[in-house]
């Protein structure tokens, strides 16, 4: 379907809030969410035509999950990215995302490692924190131009608050910084669904290092492999989508098939 960027951003948010606030409590932890979500982006927005001005004109993606058990993950999801430009060249890039959950009516993230941070910061600088929260989060710090985005399609949303969401990216060097591991990290995150569309999808806040390229789509597991791929091809508006080397390995990962 063909959308532009902002009313992508909504349609986003709405499936990723949504899939979060359907989890009930005895289900509520990391593997079981980032699952879910992933599954639900893939079935309903895995392929998107945009229109307007903006530069990228296709969106496709596909999600993949670690075949069998691993002792040692880097990072829960790795989104490995390839934009096609009109002129013949291409970027090609990574991202982690440490998947967090907020404790059930707590204010903390108890499951949050030091030592763990420090080995994803080790290879992925960029790396941020994937919190997710069973209740609002408001309190972000990219509200105000998020909400007056999300409210040009207040029909996506119900009720006046439109600066919320479930889940935001906050960086691990911002995260190891401040020694924050509660809900005040939030005032350092930016909702999932706008990192997606406007940084990720743009080439913003990607590893582009060899290494971290290698860990990203499986080819390297000395230092753990992500336990989720989101795989995305973004094509500029007259270009030809190219062939490339961000390939998943598939003998260690499997696809989530669309529903």
């Amino acid at each position: 379907m063909a959308y532009e960027l902002v009313e992508f951003t909504g349609l986003l948010e709405k499936r990723i809030s949504g899939s979060i606030k359907s989890i009930s409590g005895h289900s509520w932890n990391e593997d079981h969410i980032t699952l879910k979500l992933l599954d639900e982006l893939n079935s309903t927005l895995s392929q998107v035509t945009l229109e307007g001005e903006d530069f990228r004109r296709k969106i496709e993606w596909e999600s993949y999950k670690l075949r069998g058990q691993y002792e040692t993950h880097f990072g829960d999801v790795a989104i490995v990215v390839t934009i096609s430009y009109r002129d013949g060249t291409s970027l090609e890039g990574s991202a982690f995302l440490e998947a967090k959950r907020r404790d059930w009516r707590k204010t903390t993230f108890s499951a949050m490692n030091k030592n763990q941070l420090r080995r994803i910061l080790k290879h992925a600088p960029r790396a941020h924190y994937l919190l997710y929260d069973y209740e609002d989060i408001t309190g972000f710090s990219n509200a105000v131009s998020f909400g007056s985005e999300i409210r040009r399609y207040g029909g996506y949303w119900s009720g006046l608050v439109t600066e919320r969401t479930n889940s935001v990216c906050v960086p691990l060097n911002v995260a190891d910084a401040t020694g924050f591991k509660d809900t005040l990290l939030y005032r350092h995150g930016t909702p999932f669904s706008w990192m997606l569309s406007n940084r990720y999808f743009q080439g913003l806040d990607l590893e582009f290092d060899p290494t971290a390229k290698a860990i990203s789509k499986g080819f390297l597991d000395k230092f753990g492999l992500p336990r989720f791929i989101m795989k995305v091809d973004v094509t500029e508006n007259g270009a030809d989508r190219k062939d490339n080397d961000m390939q998943v390995n598939f003998q260690k990962y499997e696809k989530i098939e669309q529903r």
